[in-house]
């Protein structure tokens, strides 16, 4: 055999290597995992109640499933609309107060298992037909704010191999189980601004610190909507649209910062400022006077930098491009 068809069997060899590692060694499948309802409304709930939160895993492979369940908070966009369809929940009356510890699970992970197909008739009159069913406990704390809440449980699933162990997932439509339900009292969510100061950073950055006191009878998120700062002229120097978004309990005041930048540098001085904290149902504005310090109060951190990475799957994508590329040369 000449050498000339040596390397080119050779370079096939190394093909087929290189592609078989590419196509196992990442052990990924794709499924569908989707759970029935989408959302449970509760109701009205008592604080102090231990109560059992059902819903049903349905999914699409062939090979059993080990799920495991895990709470999460909502998106956000929860508490901006309003429904009162197939669920209700009203934003303007809702509680953002942290549920995590409310919740536990019974039993996990779950077998969700192909052959253990049944059928269950919702509550609306619909018939689905599932693999497993979860069951969640959410304990009320007696001293638990009134309104609405919402929480969802994240889903996990590993492919049960033969041998036994597990084989990661990528799923395609998964869905979040999300549970509502409501405590009695007045739910109110308020808040207004104590006043703000600026600190400076550094020559051209200023912190402007707004302190934000929620006056409500619920935990709100809140974050700087908007910081105008004005010259002496009424011209804006700038406008500061985003900033930390705070969890704040009711009752209490916290900071939320903005960050005023500038490339030309910012000269102390007395600045006229327009305040507008985001609260998600409302908003809170205030004007007042800052003064901006010529000495740096508050240092700048600068954040180190991460090493970047190349990921494990885009360097077996090239091997295997790279490869494809010698074995059509050589043929």
């Amino acid at each position: 055999m000449d050498g000339m068809r040596l390397m080119k069997l050779l370079n096939r060899f190394v093909f087929v290597l290189v592609m078989l590692f590419v196509v196992n060694s990442s052990g990924v499948h794709a499924i569908a995992l989707g759970t029935a309802p989408g959302v449970r409304d509760m109701g009205d709930v008592v604080r102090g109640q231990d109560l059992p939160v059902e819903f049903y895993l349905t999914s699409n492979t062939n090979k059993p499933l080990i799920v495991t369940t895990a709470y999460i908070p909502v998106h956000m966009d929860m508490y901006k609309t309003e429904k009162r369809t197939y669920y209700t929940f009203i934003p303007s009356e809702s509680s953002q107060e942290d549920i995590s510890s409310w919740i536990s699970f019974p039993e996990n992970p779950l077998l969700v298992s192909p052959g253990k197909q049944k059928v269950i008739r919702m509550p609306d009159g619909t018939s689905i037909k599932y693999n497993q069913k979860v069951t969640v406990i959410l304990k009320i704390p007696k001293d638990a704010e009134p309104g609405y809440h919402a929480g969802a449980i994240n889903l996990n699933p590993v492919i049960q191999s033969e041998d036994g162990s597990g084989t990661s997932v990528s799923t395609i439509g998964i869905t979040r189980f999300v549970f509502v339900f409501k405590i009695p009292g007045p739910a109110v969510r308020e808040g207004n601004i104590i006043d703000f100061v600026a600190e400076r950073n550094s020559d051209k950055k200023v912190q402007v610190d707004v302190l934000f006191k929620n006056t409500g009878t619920t935990t709100i998120t809140a974050s700087p909507d908007k910081i105008k700062i004005f010259d002496n002229y009424g011209v804006v120097k700038d406008n500061i649209a985003a900033g930390q978004i705070k969890r704040i309990a009711p009752g209490r005041t916290e900071i939320i910062s903005g960050y005023w930048y500038d490339d030309t540098g910012i000269d102390a001085g007395n600045y006229r400022a327009e305040a507008t904290i985001n609260y998600i149902t409302g908003m809170a504005t205030k004007e007042s006077i800052i003064h901006v310090p010529a000495e740096i109060t508050i240092p700048d951190v600068e954040i180190p930098k991460t090493k970047n990475e190349t990921p494990w799957w885009f360097i077996l994508i090239i091997m295997a491009l790279i490869g494809l590329y010698v074995y059509w040369k050589m043929d």
